[in-house]
């Protein structure tokens, strides 16, 4: 998989998409390549993710539902990357991406994110101001960057921060991170437990085609006595940079942010893997507490 496709589908949109290509360096971005996994990922790309989609690009400004599972997930998370990469060259594709004629949403552009096969991952807005979930790990640079696709009143572009670390816990693999950016489309926490089975989804600007199964949830130690957290366990595949991408349900609700990739002998060495969640409400005072102190 050498390209990742940034919203394949034109669905309600006032006009035709561009359809441009974000890219990374393949050659060092594992794939597990599994007969079986490539064979049940084709199902769940087709799967329309339920909860409404807005943009200015849509016919009337209406919202829209039906927006296939990777193109939700990608205006719905953020991409990660150190500050490394952040060649004037790049920059000056970012200005160009902002100019593009109305009605027409064009959000291409490339990132040297390979090298070195470090310094990218992904994150989960969750509030309208910039805060955002992730796996800890993701965070190996000082001067990190978000990048998301934001939109204002007439068009929907992608935009980029640095990045301040909330809260950061490597026993569990969990991060909360804020950047100075409008992040309009956001994900609201799944509150109801997970049902055996049930298909979810995960992925974003680097994992094209990524659905699964739920297998089980269990608590996880986090080192704090005053905060719960929990893994999430599915047969959705991983691949280099997916770390920190959220994992939805099929009405858009956050379940949690991969961390870990997982071969399970009971499994057959099919592929497995674990996302991680805190407390919602212990997320929410977290950020609360942030925005009093820097407000």
């Amino acid at each position: 998989m050498c390209g990742i496709p940034w919203l394949k589908t034109s669905l309600a949109l006032a006009a035709t998409l561009l359809l441009p290509m974000v890219t990374v360096g393949c050659a060092s971005l594992f794939g597990n390549t599994h007969s079986d996994q490539v064979a049940s990922l084709k199902r769940y790309d087709t799967d329309g993710i339920e909860a409404p989609v807005s943009l200015p690009e849509l016919q009337r400004g209406k919202a829209d539902v039906g927006f296939s599972a990777p193109d939700f997930l990608t205006l719905h998370s953020g991409l990660v990357v150190s500050g490394r990469y952040l060649s004037d060259d790049y920059l000056k594709k970012l200005e160009t991406s902002r100019q593009a004629r109305d009605g027409v949403l064009e959000l291409g552009f490339s990132v040297p994110i390979a090298t070195g096969g470090s310094g990218f991952g992904a994150c989960a807005p969750v509030t309208a101001d910039g805060y955002f979930l992730t796996a800890a790990h993701v965070l190996s640079h000082e001067d990190s960057y978000v990048l998301y696709a934001t939109s204002n009143s007439k068009q929907t572009y992608i935009d980029h921060a640095p990045v301040r670390v909330v809260y950061s816990n490597r026993a569990c693999d969990f991060a909360i991170l804020k950047a100075s950016i409008r992040t309009p489309r956001y994900l609201k926490f799944r509150t109801t437990p997970l049902d055996p089975d049930v298909t979810l989804f995960a992925g974003g600007w680097i994992h094209e085609k990524a659905g699964g199964r739920f297998l089980s949830i269990e608590p996880i130690s986090i080192g704090d006595p005053t905060k719960k957290a929990h893994k999430v366990l599915t047969t959705i595949p991983m691949i280099k940079g997916d770390s920190g991408s959220p994992l939805i349900d099929k009405k858009g609700r956050l379940c949690g942010v991969l961390s870990t990739m997982r071969l399970g002998v009971v499994m057959k060495l099919k592929p497995m893997s674990t996302a991680v969640m805190m407390d919602p409400a212990q997320i929410r005072a977290i950020i609360a507490q942030d925005r009093r102190r820097n407000n």
